[in-house]
């Protein structure tokens, strides 16, 4: 057994220091960065300069496009790649001794700061164990990257260390509620605080107490992402036939009736016939504005039905104040 399997057996979770570049995590910093500066330019005519900045405005002038904005994030390419770099597997190969892996669902990006609040919304996770909502190995592992470095003051990840041990615990609530662990199963003086930089990555047991720390120093933003990977060799998980608490459905009704027109997609691969031949010309730029000028007509026209739509385009308009 490796000293790190041992650490991880013992504490429920482990620390793997630097096992990421920052350049490498950086990236998806940037990437995050332009998701939300692009809801901005062309809606305002401005472009933040850093990540949390364009997702303060965002929040600021239109809570409804950036709470789509940020409930997409999960399914960039980029977050993917990092949530599967190979040194995330190599790892578990090397260290845990895996030789055949699930993933057991998607991604998660997770947004903490005082100033990103969702009124009467998400603000961190109470106190949970993820079993329940993976249900798959019982060594199955979540891996909870960092993007920024998160000491006690930037609401870090809170774990309960040995907390693994005793299994399923006692849930409050009932039904789809019945998630947060009831809390005669622990003591609050029982929680570390899991300081980690950028680069770093945790591994955690699927049984491992832990929660979000809503504590934070005002101006700074938490940034992770995470996902959970099964053992394929773990015998009950091969006697359940592996099994997996995340479901998978396709939304095939149309968003926007109409859309697209035949014009509206015969534009678009005319435009790239046009970038070859004579890129930059004035016929494919006004060809490009039509395209999008069509294309906000369109979902403006649909905006009273769907105000709740997620992949909805509305104009931002940026005020003083929250209405």
């Amino acid at each position: 057994m490796t000293a790190e399997l041992a650490k991880f057996n013992s504490d429920g979770f482990f620390i793997a220091k630097n096992l990421l570049d920052r350049q490498r995590v950086q990236k998806v910093v940037h990437s995050l960065g332009k998701t939300f500066a692009d809801q901005l330019r062309g809606q305002s005519g401005s472009a933040e300069s850093d990540v949390f900045s364009a997702m303060q405005t965002l929040h600021r002038c239109d809570l409804g496009r950036y709470k789509k904005v940020a409930a997409a994030l999960w399914r960039k390419l980029d977050v993917y790649q990092l949530t599967h770099d190979p040194r995330i597997s190599g790892f578990l190969r090397d260290r845990f001794g895996w030789r055949d892996i699930f993933v057991a669902g998607g991604q998660v990006v997770h947004i903490m700061a005082h100033e990103l609040k969702i009124p009467d919304g998400y603000f961190g996770l109470v106190t949970h164990q993820d079993f329940p909502s993976v249900q798959g190995s019982l060594d199955g592992v979540v891996v909870w990257i960092p993007l920024v470095d998160v000491d006690r003051d930037n609401f870090p990840l809170e774990v309960i260390p040995g907390s693994h041990k005793r299994g399923l615990l006692p849930m409050t609530g009932c039904g789809s509620a019945s998630w947060e662990v009831a809390p005669d199963q622990y003591r609050e003086a029982d929680f570390i605080p899991a300081e980690v930089e950028a680069g770093d990555v945790i591994f955690m047991s699927m049984f491992t107490v832990h929660r979000s720390s809503t504590s934070g120093t005002d101006g700074r933003c938490r940034l992770a992402v995470s996902t959970r990977f099964d053992n394929a060799d773990e015998p009950t998980f091969v006697d359940r036939c592996y099994p997996s608490a995340y479901e998978r459905s396709v939304h095939r009704t149309q968003y926007f009736p109409d859309f697209p027109s035949i014009e509206q997609v015969a534009a678009v691969f005319q435009s790239a016939e046009k970038t070859e031949l004579d890129c930059g010309t004035s016929t494919l730029v006004e060809a490009s504005s039509n395209i999008v000028r069509q294309y906000k007509q369109t979902v403006n026209s649909e905006y009273a039905k769907s105000l709740d739509h997620p992949f909805l385009i509305q104009p931002c308009k940026i005020r003083s104040r929250i209405d």
